[in-house]
């Protein structure tokens, strides 16, 4: 009772009232519109930064088969392993609230990681155009799906295979971003697609033998920087921006 007490002390004191246009309410003949600023209390947040690591399984599937050539498919079953437990234990452990949060950021992390990954794909395809150089800014595609068929699949199974791990990467480092960083935005949310960025620049062209590296660079970063920017301003949108109208709810709820 007396850890509810201090976050609602804490809340209490964070929380500001925003005046806003409109008709009048009440005896002063203004209306505000009142932001609740929740904190997370500190095992929250530990909770919250260890399922935002669990959840980068997939991309961590993916280093351990460009680094030390471990098959892919072990590696995904052996992360997504780890990641179900994470959850489960998670989830043992928090009180409605935090169930409910955890609920939130991941239906946020997932549905803003699917709307950046699209829109990195287009910018991608819209950059690789702008440029004379013959680029194919989907040339993994193909690899990612004999990752995980095979590389005697058809065509056509490769590269529906492919789609599947790309969309499982974009979709997931959103949901790992929500769960570290929801609470910020557009700036932090650039910064994760850079941080992605980097680690695609150290890695990609040695694995899939690209020879226009100029031309990568440019597709890749800027398609990372609008994954990015979607991830960051779409999160933050879906999760954190909440404004009641007259009197704040539930001091000291951190959902």
């Amino acid at each position: 009772m007396r850890r509810r007490d201090q976050w609602s002390q804490t809340a209490m004191d964070e929380r500001r009232a925003v005046r806003a246009s409109g008709p009048a309410t009440g005896g002063a003949g203004r209306r505000y519109r009142v932001q609740t600023i929740h904190p997370l209390p500190p095992r929250v947040r530990s909770d919250h930064t260890l399922l935002g690591v669990f959840f980068l399984f997939s991309g961590a599937a993916v280093l351990g088969h460009i680094l030390w050539g471990l098959p892919f498919r072990i590696l995904l079953l052996l992360t997504t392993g780890l990641l179900v437990a994470a959850v489960v234990v998670t989830l043992l452990r928090s009180d409605p609230r935090g169930r409910r949060r955890i609920k939130r950021l991941w239906i946020g992390g997932l549905v803003s990681g699917l709307l950046a990954t699209g829109a990195y794909d287009v910018a991608k395809f819209g950059l690789s155009r702008l440029d004379p150089q013959p680029f194919d800014p989907f040339g993994a595609i193909p690899i990612f799906g004999e990752m995980i068929i095979g590389p005697d699949a058809s065509p056509a199974g490769l590269i529906t295979a492919g789609i599947a791990v790309h969309v499982l990467n974009g979709a997931a480092f959103g949901i790992a971003y929500a769960f570290l960083f929801s609470r910020r935005g557009l700036g932090t949310g650039v910064a994760w697609g850079l941080l992605l960025e980097t680690f695609q620049l150290i890695l990609y062209p040695g694995w899939l033998g690209i020879d226009t590296f100029r031309e990568f660079v440019t597709v890749s970063a800027g398609g990372h920087l609008v994954y990015g920017a979607v991830l960051g301003t779409v999160a933050h949108r879906l999760i954190e921006s909440e404004r009641y109208v007259g009197s704040a709810r539930s001091v000291g709820s951190y959902e």
